[in-house]
């Protein structure tokens, strides 16, 4: 089996340089259209201190938590990982690489010998460091090969992500 579990900012975010108000955080967008063709479930990563809705006050805080290592608490996640042979591993780049909230996660999972498939949305820095960070964190999953989308392209992405899926088949 196999499952997309993501973290996604929504509110206020940065789009081609200007910050805009969004329904849905960039990389829920992605992780839906990936759920939707592949028939996957969803798991979303829900900070149990939520994020800000101001885009600037987000990267602060993303900023401090970085410094000082603090791994956010996450809601209780109601899927069980051990029946997965594959995780997709959707995240914003929050200062070149992913969010804490994503590594809270990954340190109360295993994920010990399955394959990750990562994607992120960015602005122009693509997976910055994340992809080294995640075989850090990870070294005992085999991490495949990631989809990297400009968050201001996510509603045309279609086509790379069909190309990227086609790839891990």
């Amino acid at each position: 089996m196999s499952v997309i579990v993501y973290f996604s900012h929504q509110g206020e975010t940065l789009l081609e340089g200007r910050h805009q108000q969004v329904s849905f955080g960039n990389t829920e967008v992605v992780a839906k259209t990936i759920a939707k063709k592949l028939n996957y479930d969803l798991v979303k990563l829900i900070p149990e201190e939520p994020y800000a809705v101001d885009y600037q006050t987000t990267l602060s805080r993303a900023k401090i938590e970085l410094r000082d290592k603090s791994l956010p608490r996450i809601s209780l996640i109601k899927h069980d990982f051990q029946t997965d042979d594959e995780i997709f591993l959707g995240y914003p780049i929050w200062w070149g690489t992913l969010p804490m909230v994503m590594r809270s996660f990954l340190k109360q999972v295993d994920l010990s010998e399955k394959k990750l498939y990562p994607f992120c949305t960015h602005e122009g820095s693509g997976f910055g460091r994340s992809l080294q960070d995640l075989g850090k964190l990870l070294p005992e999953t085999e991490i495949q090969k990631g989809l990297a989308i400009r968050g201001s392209r996510v509603t045309c992405a279609q086509c790379a992500i069909d190309n990227w899926l086609c790839q891990k088949a």
